[in-house]
């Protein structure tokens, strides 16, 4: 498996009346010659959902990441969205598939789902590619740390067991330069009410927007654009967009 964790993958922008639209990936932190170096087939690609229950929706964003892979150059043959329509044939599904892409959204419904369709078995073997987009990059790590982004979220279990195919714990959208969080949220500040407190018992990875981890088939892990380290309440540069790191 070639796992690429996202902090944003930059398949669709709103224009000036915030309506959606795909774009062609673009190729920052040389993410679309790693995923072209790494995908040798292009039969099948399969979005799993973050809500498996929110049909609309799942269609809705899995049609504009797939359109933004066809105007890239990708022409799959078959495009599959992964819910609850289709869970009980997730194995086989999957398994069959050339890219995986794992949606951004809500950390604990998404974690719940990943956990019914047992995708960590699944995966143990999968010989394609996976990208993991925000909340899909967050519980493929080891340790999940579900801070929240809307009040309603606030008296949510904080830490959830993940896929474990990282062993860092993963915090995207993070501008380690600014010490903030690259999504409006509710009024809730994020890094300095939760994240920062929390890395004293946990450190964590930030990934700024257009950063990106590479764990390759052969266990090689390179670290892509801004990334930082977050450890007792300190926040440092690992890893910029003018150099990559191989661990």
């Amino acid at each position: 498996m070639n796992l690429f964790l996202t902090s944003k993958l930059k398949t669709v922008i709103k224009d000036e009346n915030g309506i959606r639209y795909s774009i062609p990936l673009d190729n920052e932190n040389q993410i679309l010659d790693n995923i072209k170096r790494c995908l040798s087939r292009t039969n099948r690609i399969v979005n799993i959902s973050n809500n498996p229950q929110n049909f609309e929706n799942n269609d809705m964003y899995a049609k504009l990441t797939f359109e933004s892979f066809e105007k890239t150059g990708f022409n799959f043959s078959e495009k599959i969205v992964l819910d609850d329509r289709n869970k009980k044939n997730a194995e086989s599904i999957l398994k069959n598939a050339d890219i995986i892409i794992l949606s951004g959204g809500k950390i604990s419904c998404q974690n719940e789902f990943f956990n019914e369709i047992k995708l960590n078995k699944i995966l143990q073997d999968y010989k394609g590619v996976v990208i993991g987009v925000s909340a899909g990059t967050m519980n493929l790590c080891k340790k999940v740390f579900n801070f929240p982004e809307e009040l309603i979220e606030l008296d949510e279990q904080r830490w959830f067991e993940g896929l474990g195919f990282y062993d860092e714990s993963i915090i995207p959208h993070f501008d380690g330069d600014t010490n903030s969080y690259q999504t409006k949220c509710e009024e809730i500040d994020i890094v300095n009410d939760f994240i920062l407190p929390a890395s004293r018992e946990c450190d964590f990875v930030g990934l700024k927007n257009g950063a990106y981890i590479l764990i390759e088939d052969d266990g090689k892990i390179t670290m892509y654009g801004d990334i930082y380290k977050i450890s007792d309440g300190q926040v440092k540069i690992i890893n910029n967009s003018i150099n990559e790191q191989s661990l």
